[in-house]
Parts: structure tokens; sequence; C-alpha cells
């Protein structure tokens, strides 16, 4: 009887401990996460590609301050003091009489200076500034698919070294099953002692490959943790992505939409706008300076003053030593420059995308034949089981197919991991591996809200728009206006500097230039590139039923 109340007391207990397991894991299931899932926390989250949207914000400020170069500027200054005045005087009867006067002087000075004309400079610092921050947007798209690319290829290798470690561990299994196998085979005297140390041979070194494929996979979880921001757990099979058809295709496609590529064409055009900057420098300036002033105590016989005045000041650059030429040289070099880097960024996007598109087809090609190898490695696996049953094959022939089995299997895996890392690496060079392309559900990070934010006049912008459109354009109105004059005193004044100087000054010609490369000095459209960049959606292949 007491035995009896033990045994079931044993058994309700261990009911109880399969109730509760069942309850936890019922209660915290795992939950798998997808191919999109991770790049969703990868975009979300990584400290990386939050300073590249900071870079770009940083350099949005550039075009608010190209703006505030042709605005009207506000200064007061303020100023107060203490005087001690002493003096002697003679009185009519001879008599010296000393007087000190102390007196408080202070005053207050209000300037406003409206530019009118600075030579395009303003016109050129904005377009510049425009350039620059398009060609920065680039910058920001191209941080955003190499962190994808990264975050996807953490993604493959967790994949690959999770199968790697359970193949191995498999085959571990397999081994001692075999070395149990010729243990007892030797036993019963149908085996020798070579067959048991071929077989502790293969066990030792699956054990080693085995230890190499966790600390393999340690290192693929750490950099999963790394890009995407937590640990892996349960993932799925990642998709399968539609490439362009042909490789030309493939390589107008990179031409057009590789972010590397369209922000060397943006550098184009700020480079072409930074010569209208230097060119200004030997132009005429003109402004408009108001004035405002009142002062008390200022001396003993003008206790008060005020005063009030509004001049135009004209500023004409007549001799600068060469500094000017040699600035829109420099320029017209930088723009020469910046040609030729767009042009060996063009090459090296060719280039990319050629070799891999190369490595597209052969890992594709490799993956098909692995697959078949695995096939075929099983099949003489079980051959050499069976022969070996019956005495046609020995301990290491089996021991040999089992390898080639192994070997077979871990070539799969990797062939599937190169295939799809050099799909998204093609993917990334062509400009189709960013949130937009590939459809992510997240809130995509738009940067022209901070820059249509920061642009705002803070002056103007609670004034009707009509009037806050008057206020900025009054620079480039002006300069309108003023233009042809200012370059027929330019020219004339050139012509003044070679009468005087022993070393002539040639004046500001577009068409003048010691390279034989001479880019044109009109201020660039800051948008406009050639071809134009195109948004794209990088479908997925349908799954296979």
């Amino acid at each position: 009887m007491k035995q009896f109340f033990l045994s079931s007391t044993v058994k309700f207990i261990g009911v109880g401990l399969v109730g509760l397991t069942m309850g936890l894991s019922m209660a915290t299931p795992a939950m798998a996460e997808d191919f999109q899932q991770a790049l969703v926390s990868a975009y979300q989250h990584n400290p990386r590609l939050m300073a590249e949207r900071a870079r770009v914000r940083e350099i949005d400020e550039n075009y608010v301050q190209a703006q505030a170069a042709g605005r009207f500027t506000v200064n007061g200054n303020l100023s107060v003091g203490e005087n001690r005045i002493s003096a002697r005087s003679i009185s009519v009867f001879g008599s010296p009489t000393d007087s000190t006067n102390w007196l408080t002087p202070h005053s207050a000075q209000l300037s406003i200076v409206q530019p009118l004309y600075q030579g395009g400079r303003i016109k050129g610092l904005k377009a510049q500034a425009k350039a620059g921050i398009l060609s920065a947007r680039q910058g920001l798209r191209n941080a955003e698919q190499n962190l994808l690319l990264s975050a996807a290829t953490a993604y493959l290798d967790v994949l690959r070294d999770e199968e790697a470690a359970r193949i191995r561990r498999n085959n571990v299994l397999v081994l001692t099953r075999q070395k149990t196998a010729a243990q007892e085979r030797f036993d019963v005297g149908e085996g020798t002692r070579t067959d048991i140390a071929q077989a502790d041979t293969r066990l030792a070194a699956s054990e080693i490959g085995l230890a190499n494929a966790d600390a393999s996979l340690a290192v693929s979880r750490a950099a999963y943790v790394r890009f995407i921001g937590h640990a892996p757990a349960n993932l799925t099979k990642p998709p399968q992505y539609i490439l362009p058809a042909t490789l030309p295709a493939a390589m107008n496609r990179g031409r057009a939409n590789n972010p590397q590529l369209i922000a060397a064409r943006y550098n184009e055009n700020a480079a072409q706008s930074a010569i209208s900057v230097a060119k200004s420098t030997g132009r005429p300036n003109l402004s408009l300076n108001g004035t405002l002033q009142g002062a008390r105590e200022s001396s003993a016989n003008v206790p008060r003053s005020e005063s009030a005045s509004i001049t135009a000041q004209l500023r004409i650059p007549i001799y600068s030593g060469g500094l000017n030429r040699s600035r829109v040289r420099a320029a017209k070099q930088a723009k020469i420059r910046s040609k030729f880097e767009t042009r060996d960024t063009e090459q090296a996007v060719d280039q990319t995308v050629s070799n891999l598109w190369a490595q597209v087809v052969a890992s594709e090609r490799s993956l098909t034949a692995s697959k078949k190898q695995v096939a075929a490695a099983e099949i003489a696996f079980e051959g050499v089981e069976l022969e070996q049953q019956v005495g046609t094959r020995n301990t290491l022939d089996v021991l040999d197919a089992e390898q080639e089995l192994l070997n077979a299997k871990l070539s799969v895996i990797q062939a599937e991991r190169n295939f799809n890392v050099a799909t998204y690496q093609l993917l990334v060079t062509i400009g189709g591996f960013d949130a937009y392309s590939l459809q992510l559900p997240v809130d995509h990070y738009d940067p022209s809200d901070n820059y249509d934010r920061v642009i705002v006049n803070p002056l103007t912008k609670q004034l009707r728009p009509f009037l806050k459109t008057a206020l900025d354009n009054i620079p480039e109105t002006t300069t309108d206006a003023v233009n042809y004059v200012g370059g027929k005193i330019s020219k004339d004044l050139g012509e003044l500097a070679n009468a005087l100087f022993l070393n002539p000054v040639t004046t500001n010609d577009d068409t003048a230039s010691d390279a034989p490369l001479n880019p044109s000095t009109k201020v660039a459209d800051p948008e406009f590139i050639d071809p134009e960049p195109v948004l794209i959606i990088t479908e997925q292949k349908p799954k296979p039923e």
C-alpha cells in the first residue's frame, strides 16, 4: 500500500511538471522573425543610419546660410561711460575758480544693411548649397543600402551557420553509431581494430568540425545583434528578388540609380556653381545702409543728439594682386576634376555590375549542381552501407561515403548563401536595395522634411506670401537690373588696370582659359542631372508551391 502511494505521488508530480512546462511554453511562444522584419529593425534602430541622417540635416543648413548672405542684417550697439571734466577759470577779479563736472555719456545705434547686388554670389551660393544637399541625400541612401545589405548578410550567415551546425551535429551522431557498430563487429570477430581506429579518427574530426561550426554561429549571431539590434530567433527562409533580365539592362539601371554615381553628378553641379561664386569676387557690390543713432551727455555743450542716415554704397574691386583670377581658375579646375571623378565612378559601377552579374550566374549554377551532388551522395551512401552488410565494402568505404555526403550538404547551404548575397549586392549597386525599393512596412525617413522647415525665413514666415517673396527676391531682382552695368564697369576697369600695371589683368572673359577643357561659368541647375534618377521597386519572386 505504501509503495502504491509513493508511485502514485511520483506520477502526480510528473504530470504536474509536464502541465507546468506546457503552460509556460504556451505563455511564451517562440516568435519567428522573417527577413523583412529583420530589415525593418535595422532601418529603425541602427545608430550608423541615424548618424547619416543627422549629417544630411547638418548640410541642410548650408542653404540657410547662403540665403542669409543675401538678406538684410540688423545690428544694435549700446555704449555707456563715465567722464570727469575738471577746469580752472579766472574771474574778472583775477581769482582762479576750479570746477568739476561729471558726465555719463550713453548712446544707442541701430544699423540696417540690405545687399542689393553682389555679382551673382548669392545665386551661386544657393545653387551650390542645394546641389550639395542633393548629393548628401544620395550619400544617405547609399548608407541605407549598405546597412540593409549588412543586415541581410548577417541574416543569411546565421541561417547558414545554424544549418551547418545542425548537419555537423547529426554527422557526429552518425559517426558515433559507426564507431559503435565497428566495436560490435570487432567483439564478435567480424571486424578489426583498424576499423575502430578509422571510426575514431572520423569521429574526432567531426567533433572538431562541430566546434568550429558552433564558433562560426556565435560570430554570426554577434553580427546579427550589431546590425539588427537583437538576437536572432527562428529565422525563416529569405525571399528571392527579381533581377534585370540582361546584363546591359542591369548596367543601364546602375548608371541611372546608383546613389554614389548620382551624388557625383550633383557634385558636378555644385562645382559648376562654385565658378560663379568665384567670379563674383571681381564684380561690383552694391548695398543700402541705414543708421539710427541717439546720444546723451556726449559733452557738456551737447547734452542730447539724434541722427538718421541712409546711404547707398558701391564697392568696385580694381586690383587684387591676381587673387580673384586665381580663384576662378581654381574653381574651373575643380569642375573639370569633378567631371572626371564622375566618369571614374561610372566605370567603377559598370565593373561592379559586371562582376556581380557573373557571381550571381556562377553561384546559381553552383547551387543547382550542389543539390544534384547531395542527391547522388545520399544514394551512394545508402548503397555503400548495404554493400558493407554483405561484405563487399569495408568500414573505410562507409566513412568516405559519409564524408562525401557531409561535404555535399555543406556546399548546398554555402551556395545558397553566396547566391543570395551576390543578388543583394547587385541590387545595391543598381540602387534597388533601400527601404523604398524593398517596400519595407515602415515610416520612410524623408530628408526633405527638415530642409523645407529650416529654409523658411524666420522674420517673414508670418507675412503674406507675396510680401515674403518680394523681400527674399530683392538681391536677385537687383542683380538683373545692374548686371549689364556691372559687366561694363568690370571691363572698363580691366582695361584701366592693363594700362596702369606692368602685368596685364585680363577681364572676366568666359572663353579665356589655359586649360584645353573650359567649363561654363553659368550657374548650374542644382536639380538637373543626366540621366535622371528614377525610383524603382524591387519585386520578389513568387514562392514555389
